[in-house]
């Protein structure tokens, strides 16, 4: 396998491939493919991942699968909220990667890793001497750790054992001084499963449970003149396919034991002890590999700076099903490279029920970065205020207070004995602040460089630039003993600006090195450089994609190190522009307007569809494309696209009937712009969301009369459902009935008065099938227009191709019945087709 990123052409070919074999089995399990044109939006990828090296002269580039990789869901349990495959260990929630490209920054090299076998790609690191390139290979029934030497071109299996995933967050770290790694072998894989995850339960991933497909729908009398009225003669009507089963019918035949694809394992504890179990291995690249102390219960691990120690978490008897994982009893050690407990740091008891709210006296338990082995941690005050304590290597003294702090602490970016910053939380959470301290004096010297709000937007960020030091470790990038860089993003007028800044530590001044451009959308990667003047940056246009520059700014000198070309080059030509509007009560509102090419205000009205995805700030330079995900794509069927149209939080809601109030007035704000643009008229706009999106549509067609159709995927229509989480509520049901009742789409479901489409994975871990269930019968109660289609083994978002392009089948056929204009004076076929 060429881990290389894919041609164009090559990665059309493997998709068209495996989207031909999808299209070929929709007669034979009841899934519908698109027209060709959105079928091709299986292909399009996400924007590369990026990953720097150390010393910044390699750029990795990592490329996300485009959809058509695979067909199945992998096989998965959850335990204690932990969801993973127990072939491999390997919690699903990992981002995982197709291809690797490494980059020479200067010479625009490619390096190529050769014969690495078919797997997914993932916890991708660099080693601090920036020589070698660490991932986990990802296969069916096995998870195990790579390396490739930039300077040999060569790559190298580093180990033939699994690699234990379930509870550490990386089941492996690099050796700060580059010459191996410490990894968390499963020493339990390969054994029988103590629940029964057998061949029948791997198959049962791939075909169509008992349920299979489900496709239920109503609609009007007058639409269907030939179909009985009356709810029995209704229920034989129901649309049916092939391994499809009426929402209605919840009786299906009684399936083998061994068909279920998910069995509940008793005792959980037990399950739990077989998959936590791990034992720590250091291993040289030379390949010798060393047991560090026993196989554990371990929860996470960390390698001193001179990489002689670790600090080590471990989960200790009693284990038990009936409290969560946070509730365990644990303990904090020091080990040296043998598994010899030098130090104890903490030992937490089992939180009963009744403890709930009681917190570790010791926390945050971390390695001082600019030394070779000292720990540094919290102890909580009686006024909930934090003390900082520290012990260093050999552990045999007593722990030193570093700092006595009057907030809670947060952390500590380390640069060097003089120079480190510290960022608290303030008692009541609302605030935190950043000081300037000096380590070995803590308490006397410490400087404020930023207080702000932990309420902040996070499009609004700032860091400090950091670097790789003596010990391996990374840590603040300080020029002349006093100067740091700060990399911040921050609103400017309709735009976010990115900046870098230059802080004077003895001065507490600040000034400005590079500032974004406005018309572009340009990020900061790195800065080449300690005076400041050599970046490398990515810049994309509506109309090209993301690219990498390096740009000299005392030579006035840019170069382009990649040439990234536009996915879906139909594209092409689609206009977007940020539309700015004002709400009733004089708020700013924004959002994402999409016109098809070839269009002009003179052509008349479009249909338009309001599409409420993530919420996302509306970045007028970003590029334009989309991907089966959005429905920004149906923009090349003549229709205008609203995405994102600002709505009001629930977090700061003061009732329900203010949140709802808001809503309405944000819905008629955004109709009223469109129309006194000329691109919408009434009667001719509809909505479509997922997950938030799609709740926040089903509130906006319950409580306005705004729109002629709905699609809704994976939203939450029923607030007593659920527990925190519900739109953006930091609270549960229980703790807030009144306000949530109020902003409950069933609160006011009988004013729907259009067809809605109703689309929910039937494994959805954050929204229950069951609200897409009822509201779809609570919509025939009340004989409303209504499709229902659950998609067996998909989440919250969905994986499969099958369910992928049925789910663009859907959404064309509603948009072609509901949505597509006949007459008007613009048509679709004037729209440039994708290619």
């Amino acid at each position: 396998m060429n881990c290389a990123v894919s041609s164009v052409f090559g990665a059309f070919i493997f998709t068209f491939l495996i989207a031909s074999n999808a299209i070929a089995n929709a007669n034979t399990n009841g899934y519908q493919v698109p027209s060709t044109e959105f079928a091709r939006l299986v292909e399009v990828q996400s924007t590369p991942d990026i990953l720097m090296s150390p010393n910044n002269d390699w750029l990795v580039q990592l490329s996300e699968h485009s959809i058509g990789y695979k067909q199945l869901t992998p096989p998965s349990l959850n335990l204690f909220d932990i969801q993973f495959n127990p072939f491999n260990f390997s919690r699903i929630d990992q981002k995982r990667y197709a291809d690797i490209e490494i980059k020479h920054v200067i010479s625009g090299s490619v390096l190529n890793l050769n014969n690495l076998p078919q797997g997914e790609i993932r916890d991708v690191q660099w080693s601090a001497n920036s020589r070698f390139l660490s991932f986990v290979l990802e296969q069916v029934n096995s998870a195990t750790l790579w390396v490739f030497d930039v300077q040999r071109r060569r790559l190298e299996q580093v180990t033939q054992s699994t690699l234990n995933g379930f509870l550490t967050t990386s089941p492996y770290q690099w050796l700060p001084d580059s010459t191996g790694f410490v990894v968390n072998i499963a020493v339990n894989h390969g054994k029988p499963l103590l629940e029964k995850p057998t061949v029948a339960q791997v198959k049962k991933r791939v075909e169509l449970d008992t349920k299979g497909l489900m496709i239920t729908e109503q609609f009007h009398p007058e639409e269907l003149t030939e179909k009985a009225k009356d709810k029995e003669e209704l229920e034989e009507n129901t649309m049916s396919v092939t391994g499809v089963v009426s929402a209605e019918t919840e009786n299906p035949q009684p399936a083998d034991e061994s068909d279920f694809v998910e069995t509940v394992p008793d005792p959980l504890a037990d399950q739990f002890k077989f998959f936590a179990q791990g034992q720590l291995l250091k291993i040289s690249l030379s390949g010798l590999a060393k047991p560090i102390g026993q196989a554990t219960f371990l929860q996470q691990f960390s390698v001193s700076p001179d990489s002689t120690n670790l600090i080590v978490n471990m989960i200790d008897d009693p284990i038990t099903s009936t409290l969560p994982k946070s509730h365990f009893a644990n303990v904090w050690q020091v080990w040296g490279m043998t598994g010899y407990a030098l130090y104890e740091l903490a030992v937490n008891p089992l939180i009963e029920p009744v403890e709930a709210e009681v917190l570790p006296l010791k926390n945050d338990f971390q390695w001082r970065l600019d030394k070779g082995a000292t720990v540094l941690w919290s102890e909580s005050k009686m006024d909930d205020s934090d003390n900082l304590f520290t012990v260093s290597a050999p552990f045999r003294k007593e722990p030193q207070l570093f700092a006595t702090l009057d907030w809670q602490f947060e952390n500590i970016q380390w640069a060097s004995d003089s120079l480190a910053v510290l960022t608290e939380k303030s008692l009541d959470g609302e605030s935190l602040r950043q000081s300037i301290i000096t380590p070995r004096s803590a308490d006397q010297r410490r400087v404020l460089y930023r207080q702000f709000s932990t309420q902040h937007a996070p499009q609004i960020w700032h860091k400090f630039i950091k670097q790789t030091n003596d010990l391996g470790k990374e840590v603040l990038k300080v020029v002349g003993g006093r100067y740091l860089f700060v990399h911040s993003q921050q609103p400017e007028g309709e735009n976010l600006v990115q900046k870098l800044e230059r802080f004077d530590a003895k001065t507490n001044s600040q000034s400005t090195l590079w500032q974004s451009q406005p018309e572009y959308s340009e990020s900061l990667i790195a800065l080449l450089d300690d005076e400041g003047m050599r970046l490398l940056f990515s810049k994309e246009t509506q109309l090209q994609p993301r690219n990498f520059f390096v740009s000299d700014m005392t030579f006035n000198t840019l170069e382009q190190l990649t040439r990234n070309t536009h996915p879906i080059e139909g594209f092409i030509g689609v206009k977007k522009e940020q539309l700015k509007y004002l709400r009733a009560d004089g708020k700013v509102l924004t959002a994402n307007l999409y016109l098809p090419n070839n269009y002009d205000f003179t052509q008349g009205s479009l249909p338009v569809l309001f599409w409420l995805g993530d919420n996302i700030y509306n970045q007028q330079g970003d590029f334009v494309t989309s991907n089966h995900k959005d429905m920004v794509a149906y923009v090349a069927k003549g229709v205008a696209i609203l995405e994102n149209p600002s709505m009001p939080s629930l977090n700061e809601a003061t009732s329900s009937e203010a949140f709802i109030k808001n809503l309405k007035s944000s819905v008629i704000a955004a109709v009223d712009a469109l129309i006194a643009k000329g691109v919408a008229e009434q009667g001719k706009i509809s909505i479509a969301g997922h997950g938030r999106g799609a709740t926040l549509a089903s509130l906006a067609i319950s409580n306005t009369d705004y729109f002629s159709t709905a699609i809704l995927r994976n939203g939450q229509y029923n607030a007593s459902m659920t527990t925190k989480g519900y739109l953006d509520s930091d609270t549960a049901f229980w703790q807030n009935s009144a306000l949530f009742a109020g902003v409950s789409t069933f609160n006011s479901i009988d004013k729907v008065s259009i067809p809605v489409l109703i689309i929910h994975g039937k494994e959805d871990e954050y929204a229950s099938q069951l609200q897409a269930k009822l509201l779809y019968r609570t919509l025939i109660e009340l004989e409303k227009e209504a499709r229902l289609v659950l998609l067996p083994n998909e989440q919250h978002e969905y994986h499969s191709i099958e369910a992928i392009l049925h789910v663009l089948w859907e959404q064309e056929q509603w948009l072609e019945k509901y949505v597509m204009q006949k007459d008007e004076m613009y048509s679709p076929e004037q729209a440039r087709p994708f290619n």
